[in-house]
């Protein structure tokens, strides 16, 4: 409900609706955009259930996979790197171990490091939480 009064507030001043309607669309899905035009989103799941998760989505949206790294802590890993690359974008995923039930996957897609491909990055978010509320 505050969601929508917020959205009524907006579409009643002369700001840019379009963005204000962007806005809560985004924030509905749970992806947010940093200033630096990456996407985000913080899944309440075991990390290495987002790991596959997330492989699995970039399969599904025919995305190539490059180079993996990975970080380890006290012997799990905190963090996975991903480089990869669909048409002209490369498109780098690094997935954060917040807790055992908390991890969150920051996408950045991009072409030329410059031009930032946020449907792209907000659509591998997606598919990831697709595989994730499908896992058996």
């Amino acid at each position: 409900m505050l969601k929508l009064l917020v959205l009524a507030g907006l579409l009643a001043t002369h700001g840019c609706a379009v963005v204000a309607v962007g806005a809560v669309a985004a924030a509905a899905g749970g992806v947010t955009y940093t200033v630096l035009g990456t996407a985000e989103k913080t899944y309440y799941e075991d990390y290495d259930a987002v790991v596959v998760a997330l492989q699995k989505a970039l399969v599904t949206l025919d995305i190539k996979t490059g180079e993996t790294k990975q970080n380890e802590e006290n012997g799990k890993v905190v963090l996975t790197e991903i480089e990869a690359y669909t048409g002209d974008l490369t498109i780098r995923i690094s997935i954060h171990r917040v807790g055992d039930k908390a991890t969150r996957v920051v996408v950045d897609a991009s072409q030329n490091f410059l031009i930032k491909d946020k449907a792209t990055a907000a659509g591998i978010l997606n598919q990831t939480t697709d595989n994730l509320s499908t896992k058996s």
